[in-house]
Order: C-alpha cells, then structure tokens, then sequence
C-alpha cells in the first residue's frame, strides 16, 4: 500500500515535513509556543533589569536630590551668585542645574558649564521644568558628549520657585542592556533552530503507536480479519485502538455471516434442486400414466414448496442478523401480540388433541417490532405442538420481574437431548428428535436474533421424554397496573 505524499507512512520519515501533515502541525505548534515563550521571557527580563538598574540610580539621586532642594528653599534666583555657595562642593562635579518654572536656565554646575556648554536649550530638560509638576519626576536625557545620563527634577519650594535638576551618568546600564537584546536576538532563533529538531524526534516518538496501527491494519485482508491492533500503553491511544478493534470484530462478524449465509443457502437449496433434477429426468425419460405425472408434478411442487420456506427464512435470518426485522419499531403491547399468536397456536393444537394453559399479564409494554415479536412466539408454539404427542399440554405464561417481561412456553413433549442443548439455537442445525420432522432448521435460530435484537435474552431447559421450557426476556418499556387473565383450554 503506497505511502500518502503529505508526510510519511509513520516509519519513514520525510526530510521535509510538510506543514499539513500531523508532524508539521506538531512541530509548528511546538516551535511557534516555544517562540513566543522565550520572547515574552526576553521581554519581561529586559524590563525587569531595567527597572532594576534605574531603580539604584534614582534611589541615590532622590536623596541628594531632596537634600539640595531643601537647601536652596528660600534662595532669591534673581541673584544666581548666591546658588554655588549653599551647593556642597562635592556636588558641584555632578550634573546639576537650576531651572525656572519657564525652563530657563538659572544655574548650573562648573563640570556642565565645561562638557555640556549647550545643555541649556536641551529639550528634554527645559519641557521637564515647564511641564509644572509638584512631584519629583525620573527621566533620561541624551547628552552630547557624556551619553544617556538618568536625571530627576524636583520642584523648590511649594509653589514652585524654581526646579532642581540632578543628573548622572548611566555608565554601563545602557551597554548591559543592548547586550541583553543583542543575546535575546541571538539565542532566540538558535534555540527555535535545535528546538525544531528536537521537536521533530518528539513527534516521531509520539506518532510511533500510529505506525503499528497503520502496519496492522495494511496487514488485514478480507481473507484474515482475526488479527487485532495491540492496545497501546497511551491512554490517548487505547480509546481509539479499542474502537478499530471493536470495529474489526464486526467486521470479521459480517464476513463470516455472509460466508455462513453462502454455505447454509448452497447446502440447504442443493437437496431439494437434485432432487427436482432427478425427478423430472426420470419423468422425461419413461412412457407414464397421467396420474403418475400428476404425482411427478405434486412431487415437483412440494420441493419448490421446500425451497420457498428455506428462503423465506434465511431472508427473516439475514434481516434478524442486521437488526432489521420486518416491523416499524415502536411501542409494543405484549399482551396483545401474545394473544394474537396463541390463538394461531391452539389452532395448530387442536388437531393434535393438544391442550393449551395460558396465564397472561396485561400492561407490559416493550419497545420493537409487533411483527418479530409475534414471529418469536408462533415458531417456539409451532415447535412445542410439533414435539408434543397427542393428549398433552402446553403452558404459556406472560409476567413481570424486576424491569423484565418474562415470556415461558413449556410442553411436556419428547424434550431435548442433553447434547443436542447447547446447538439448537445454531444455524440448520436438527438434533436427533427433529430429524424426522418436516422444518429447516433455522426457526429457533431466528427467535434468538430477533430476541437479541430486543436488547432480551433467551434460554432452553429440557429433558428427553420429559418436555422443553423456553424462557424469554425482555426490558419492559413501560409498565402500567397490572391485570392477569388465567384461562384454561383443552383443544
């Protein structure tokens, strides 16, 4: 069996798998979470350091920040002399500057006065000044010559008189950020490029169970449908095996059916057909009287009488195996149906001189086919008249048990022998005591399918001279107050 072109027959695998078979999709998705894990990994790293690092630059530059600020509360900022006398001489070196509340520039350190000559018009710090918070505000300004340095801008006094802005430098921060990106950049597709790999050996792992499903069912012919899937250890597997196996058992069920079908039809119709043959040749063949061909031709008819019952009963046999049983399915009243078909049954006795003792509990109500369940009942009646001499009784009962309706034909005719019990519900199979009676062989065969076919069950106990009891039962449908008709016949 050819290999489908999509991906791989389980085993072999493709060196390009393709995106629409289970492996690619597999791995797509494998590689695609995977990706977009270790992108929001990188994220939330670069931001967690970010904040970690700026958090101990703006821890120190608040302190200073405030203490400075207190100092030039009160400070006249029209005379800017008077600034570098309250600002320690330690910060002096730093990044520090005074503003007005219109960004323009009032002081500012002798270190910015040297390396920053135009740090006056810078617009990050003059918008920080006029923006007119009340609160210290953190940011990060772009200088020409000493790179990203990280300021904060705390107001002087309350209304505010002025902003002090102090600055420093973020030295390697910057650096150690790019250098996490640039890593993140690296890594992340050299990871997605091993992960895919690794993704690929995954799948195969994971699809290997799929591989013995697919030998196993390429192996299963029409000829050999007795082999079975082994139930893998996956439990997301066991559930699908245990349906191909449930559906292999139909099946090989089907196939041997229709072989049996086949050789009961050839076995069954090959009698009567020969001896039609043989008939009509020996009649073809010599001078006869009229009434010799009129016996010929009545021999004829009750052959072709024969195969009609045969057929007629493997065509209710075959329906009965396929759950299809003449007869919409619906609500069936069993003290009706039982009615109807006793009364067949005490016609068939009374040439027999047969008694007929029937006790039958009204309200029991099944649900199924009114004409299959009828046909159960008038073949175990036909057999217990055929096999009950003259002179003596059949019983039928009709009752409840549990959520059960229990349906009994007894009689007390020539019984079953004990080796014959176990195959008189087979296929054309006539133990010793029916041999010489007239029948296929298949009428007790299609009472118990179409009884199984009623979710019911059906069983047989008999002793030879001793009589037969058949007992059938069938889950009640409904159940309504119940009245028993006790009645005694004798035919």
């Amino acid at each position: 069996m050819p290999c489908a072109a999509s991906d791989t027959c389980f085993g072999r695998a493709n060196p390009l798998v393709k995106i629409n078979s289970l492996r690619g999709r597999l791995i797509t998705w494998h590689l695609g979470i995977l990706a977009a894990g270790l992108v929001l990994f990188a994220v939330l790293l670069h931001q967690s350091l970010s904040q970690s690092l700026y958090r101990h630059h703006d821890a120190e530059l608040a302190i200073e920040a405030n203490r400075l600020a207190q100092l030039l509360v009160g400070v006249d900022f029209g005379q800017t002399a008077g600034v570098p006398s309250l600002v320690p001489s330690q910060v002096s070196e730093e990044f520090l500057m005074v503003r007005s509340p219109q960004g323009e520039l009032l002081y500012r350190s002798p270190l910015l006065e040297i390396s920053e000559p135009d740090i006056g018009q810078h617009e990050a710090l003059v918008h920080a000044a006029t923006v007119g918070l009340t609160t210290p505000q953190f940011f990060t300004a772009q200088l020409e010559r000493a790179g990203p340095v990280r300021f904060i801008c705390v107001p002087i006094g309350s209304s505010p008189q002025a902003y002090l802005q102090l600055g420093r430098p973020l030295g390697d921060v910057p650096d150690t950020l790019r250098a996490i990106v640039t890593a993140c950049a690296v890594l992340i597709p050299v990871i997605l490029v091993v992960m895919s790999f690794s993704g690929w050996i995954v799948a195969s792992r994971a699809l290997a169970p799929m591989k013995a499903i697919d030998e196993t069912l390429q192996s299963i012919q029409a000829t050999d449908l007795s082999r079975r899937i082994d139930v893998p250890t996956d439990a997301e597997l066991q559930r699908l095996v245990a349906t191909l196996n449930r559906l292999l058992d139909r099946l090989e069920k089907a196939f041997s059916s229709l072989k049996q079908f086949t050789a009961d039809v050839s076995h069954q119709l090959q009698t009567p057909l020969t001896v039609m043959k043989g008939t009509a040749e020996v009649s073809l063949g010599s001078t006869r009287s009229a009434s010799e061909y009129q016996r010929t031709l009545a021999d004829l008819g009750e052959e072709v009488d024969e195969m009609a019952r045969i057929l007629a009963d493997l065509r209710a046999l075959t329906l009965a195996d396929a759950g299809l049983e003449s007869g919409e399915r619906g609500p069936v009243d069993l003290a009706e149906v039982a009615a109807e078909a006793i009364e067949i049954i005490e016609a068939l006795a009374e040439s027999k001189d047969v008694s007929i003792e029937t006790a039958i509990e009204a309200g029991l109500t099944v649900w199924g086919s009114r004409t299959g369940l009828k046909q159960v009942l008038l073949n175990l009646g036909d057999n217990a008249v055929k096999y009950t001499p003259a002179g003596g009784r059949i019983s039928i009962w009709l009752k409840a048990r549990d959520r059960e309706a229990i349906f009994t034909i007894s009689d007390s005719g020539v019984g079953i022998p004990a080796e014959d019990l176990p195959r008189v519900f087979d296929r054309f199979y006539r133990g010793r005591t029916s041999r010489s009676s007239s029948g296929t062989g298949l009428g007790l065969a299609i009472v118990k399918r179409i009884v199984e076919a009623h979710g019911g069950s059906i069983e047989v106990e008999s002793r030879p001279t001793q009589g037969s009891t058949f007992t059938i039962a069938l889950p009640v449908g409904s159940l309504r107050a119940h009245t028993i008709r006790h009645f005694s016949r004798r035919a």
